[in-house]
């Protein structure tokens, strides 16, 4: 046990640093530290029952791990994060299938899949859950601001009062902090405090609605003390706290629920003699036995089943375990970054167009994260037409779980309401034809057109889901996890065509297309 667990630890030490990094830094997930704590807990509580069940060992559980092993190679050399911190779930499955059986391992069912907790969601879901939440956060705070009295204009997620202070609902204002952490708390604080397990589930559930009502609390509270205070409490220490203070309503707010269900449907006296029973009782009753006490672990022997396959389940896990670990060891190593021009270098004069560029703000780039981004607008100067913008990011790696946002995401965030997605195909000078978006959203009476793909390796898709696809294949087959996204934008004209709003992108983005290589490595 003590060579499968150094094995383990080989395996996965890249994958358990980075996520114990990410606890630290990312406060969206800092719950993941008590996670394995609470399920180690729960394994002890249930150690009296754990010894009593036979030992039948299958060897499915070979395939488990096999399977799981595989995912992590694929996690690894193909910079998804989410597949390699879950394939040590699974390897842990195989391994106690492999070993004790698979009853047992319905007897650690819980424990087992509570730790999926301590995983982060994949960033491509993350996104797409923070943004919704971000725009109903700010719709119900703003509505109920203005039944308050105060004065507010909101345009996406970002809220304008009288005293001309905007307040922006971002992602970490969106309630997913406050939901990860508090759905992990209500499943603690039923296992810990609740017997039935109808009112167990009832309080999980109810972790999403208190975590949404307790945040919209905190976004209405800061636009009170900008209104009615200073406008510049809305940073700093005040804003910080506000954290705190909203995840603490929280834990109220379950607590009191709980009281609520206890005082109208009390506990039976039955279940409340059953949980004050120790782990040794209430396996004795489950398991039949009246003698008061366990019986040494000796005494169980007929019923452990057979260990004389212990020594060739043992060899083959070892070796399969011990090949995947030389073989990512000589494989995940040096990454490959073509060289390139950066972005800065872009020419800003394109045939009959000329560009200047846009500043990205700190709070902006942070989003980003870390790479190589140019915004600029483009003039026609042969004709009067409207300015087309182009954003380009590259990211020269994407193993780290920093990925490309989808403008569906971002665009509604800054106050774009979305009206038309559909797909084109863009034939562009120098490449085959590809699938694009074009993209109509609008501000007030506001329109703009998008027309958006991500691009690498020679390939543009339309689909960030098929982009993650190819994220993994190139990562394997060439060691490059870089990638980029275009996006080009053109305000519409009232009543104007998305056709005709096209044609007025379509030339610019022919002159983009044959610089690419030189930004964006085939």
């Amino acid at each position: 046990m003590a060579v499968l667990a150094g094995l383990l630890v080989w395996l996965y030490a890249p994958t358990l640093s980075r996520l114990v990094g990410q606890w630290w830094h990312d406060p969206n997930f800092s719950h993941g530290f008590f996670v394995p704590v609470f399920s180690g807990f729960v394994v002890w509580q249930e150690r009296g029952r754990l010894r009593l069940i036979p030992q039948r060992p299958s060897w499915s559980g070979l395939l488990v791990l096999a399977f799981a092993l595989g995912m992590l190679v694929i996690g690894q050399m193909g910079a998804e994060l989410f597949l390699a911190r879950f394939s040590l779930l699974l390897s842990l499955a195989g391994l106690i299938v492999l070993f004790w059986g698979w009853t047992l391992f319905r007897a650690l069912l819980f424990p087992w899949a509570f730790l999926l907790l301590m995983i982060p969601i994949p960033a491509i879901l993350f996104n797409q859950l923070t943004f919704p939440l971000q725009l109903l956060t700010s719709r119900v705070a703003a509505g109920v601001l203005s039944v308050l009295g105060v004065p507010i204009l909101r345009e996406g997620n970002v809220m304008y009062l009288s005293s001309g202070k905007p307040l922006e609902v971002a992602e970490a204002c969106s309630g997913i902090h406050s939901l990860l952490s508090l759905f992990t708390l209500a499943i603690i604080y039923g296992y810990l405090l609740e017997n039935r397990r109808w009112v167990r589930w009832l309080m999980v559930f109810a972790a999403i609605p208190i975590a949404i009502a307790a945040n919209n609390l905190r976004i209405i509270g800061t636009g009170l003390l900008v209104q009615y205070w200073d406008p510049d409490k809305a940073e700093g220490y005040y804003h910080a706290s506000w954290g705190l203070i909203t995840f603490g309503i929280s834990l109220v707010m379950l607590y009191a629920l709980h009281a609520v269900i206890c005082k109208l449907w009390p506990e039976p006296v039955k279940s409340r003699q059953t949980s004050a029973a120790g782990p040794e009782q209430i396996s004795e009753r489950e398991s039949g036995r009246t003698t008061g006490k366990i019986e040494p672990i000796s005494a169980l022997a007929p019923h452990l089943g057979a260990r004389s396959g212990f020594a060739p389940r043992f060899v083959l896990a070892i070796l399969l375990m011990a090949s995947v670990a030389t073989f990512l060891q000589a494989h995940t190593r040096g990454e490959v970054f073509p060289a390139r021009l950066g972005l800065k270098t872009f020419p800003d004069r394109l045939g009959n167009w000329s560009g200047y560029d846009l500043p990205l703000d700190d709070e902006v780039l942070a989003v980003l994260g870390p790479g190589d981004f140019l915004l600029r607008l483009y003039q026609n100067e042969v004709d009067s037409q409207p300015e087309v913008g182009l954003f380009i990011a590259y990211f020269s790696s994407q193993r780290a779980g920093d990925t490309i946002h989808s403008p569906q995401n971002c665009l509604p965030g800054a106050g774009w309401s979305p009206v038309e997605l559909s797909r084109i195909t863009l034939d562009l000078p120098g490449y085959k034809p590809f699938p694009a978006n074009r993209y109509i959203v609008a501000k007030g009476d506001a329109r703009q057109l998008v027309v958006y793909w991500f691009w690498a390796h020679d390939r543009g898709v339309a689909s960030e889901y098929w982009a993650k696809f190819y994220l993994v294949k190139d990562s394997i087959e060439m060691n490059r996890s870089d990638g980029a996204l275009l996006r080009f934008t053109t305000p519409m004209f009232p009543g104007e065509s998305a056709e005709a709003a096209q044609a007025r992108i379509l030339p610019l983005a022919r002159g983009v297309a044959p610089l690419l290589d030189d930004y964006i490595p085939r």
